[in-house]
């Protein structure tokens, strides 16, 4: 039974309602704005296909809550605990996830834009197929999530933890990945376009296919990373560490590798045409 009419009366007649129990309503399709629920408890609500603008959900309980569908604009989820909710097929925009407890949540073909999740922790979620545009991710943890086919563009993902995250046919552009850890991830077929990855951590990644021309890994750790076939042409590897790494086929036509080390690399079909190889050590 819906309980849209009992929470619009209560937002009608005072729309600061922090700390209330609404644990378990059916609130599918409600339109809500300019109300406040701070520390408030909604475990197990369904906002499927709702209308949430303005809202300030900081600090309170929304574990395994649903938001499919949703139309979510400028709500504040800072320091909220939203374990295992549902955003399939949201629209978020300008929604603030600050420090907030995301794990095993789904985002699947969500529309992300201008968000900021900055300290928070989205690890073993599902981020396949979503788009996030001009978002802030920086510091956030996305330990073994499930992102293929994402869409990542002009956002922040420096000092990001995604370490065994499967990222797989995505698409990441003009974004900045500058220290982030990346270790034992799946970035096969993916394309990067102004990428910036300089200083990341790649131990054991899979980059199979990807496309990676003239993008800047200066002292990236590619430590044993599966590279067969990538297109690395002009990319900026200067300093770049690549010891044991498989490099079969691999495009560093035109590429910078002045100072890379590539001890017991495997470079046979690699392309080196044009490349920088300045102390570079191809033992």
């Amino acid at each position: 039974m819906s309980n849209i009419e009992e929470i619009l009366a209560l937002t009608l007649s005072n729309t600061v309602q922090d700390g209330v129990n609404f644990t378990n309503y059916d609130l599918q399709g409600i339109s809500l704005n300019g109300v406040s629920f701070i520390f408030s408890i909604f475990s197990e609500t369904r906002f499927d296909k709702s209308e949430l603008v303005e809202i300030n959900f900081s600090q309170a309980n929304l574990k395994n809550t649903s938001f499919k569908n949703a139309k979510i604009k400028n709500v504040n989820f800072t320091s909220s605990n939203l374990e295992n909710a549902n955003f399939e097929e949201a629209t978020l925009i300008n929604c603030d996830f600050k420090n907030t407890r995301l794990e095993s949540s789904n985002f699947a073909s969500a529309q992300i834009k201008g968000c900021r999740f900055r300290g928070s922790n989205i690890s073993h979620s599902n981020l396949s197929s979503a788009k996030i545009q001009n978002s802030d991710l920086c510091f956030a943890r996305l330990m073994y999530t499930y992102a293929k086919s994402v869409d990542i563009s002009s956002s922040r993902l420096n000092g990001i933890n995604a370490r065994g995250s499967d990222f797989g046919f995505s698409k990441i552009t003009n974004s900045d990945l500058r220290g982030a850890i990346l270790k034992f991830s799946d970035f096969n077929s993916c394309t990067f376009k102004g990428v910036k990855l300089s200083h990341a951590e790649m131990i054991g990644c899979e980059l199979k296919d990807s496309y990676c021309k003239g993008i800047e890994m200066e002292e990236i750790n590619l430590e044993g990373a599966d590279l067969t076939y990538a297109n690395l042409e002009g990319a900026n590897l200067k300093s770049a560490f690549l010891l044991e790494s498989n490099l079969h086929g691999t495009n560093f036509s035109k590429a910078n590798l002045k100072d890379a080390y590539l001890v017991d690399a495997n470079i046979s079909k690699a392309l080196l045409k044009e490349a920088i190889l300045e102390n570079t050590i191809l033992e």
